[in-house]
């Protein structure tokens, strides 16, 4: 049995991606296929007066996407 083909390119930068509990900005596609897409964020995050950067890896099934803005790239 053929494997599924991957939705978006590995690698895809993302402008947005929107669910009904958040909104993910400046993403990009680590895998993704017909069940859903794992994608790499980074968000800045406050923890007792301590700023950092963190990456985080999420996993969102195509049925919790209510839409994907892509980065529009010009050469």
């Amino acid at each position: 049995m053929a494997e599924p083909q991957g939705i978006l390119a590995v690698g895809t930068r993302m402008k947005e991606i929107g669910t009904s509990h958040a909104v993910y900005v400046d993403c990009g596609v680590l895998t993704s296929n017909s069940v859903g897409m794992v994608f790499e964020v980074e968000r800045t995050v406050s923890e007792g007066g301590n700023v950092e950067t963190v990456v985080s890896q999420v996993f969102l099934p195509w049925t919790s996407i209510n839409y994907v803005l892509l980065l529009e790239e010009r050469t």
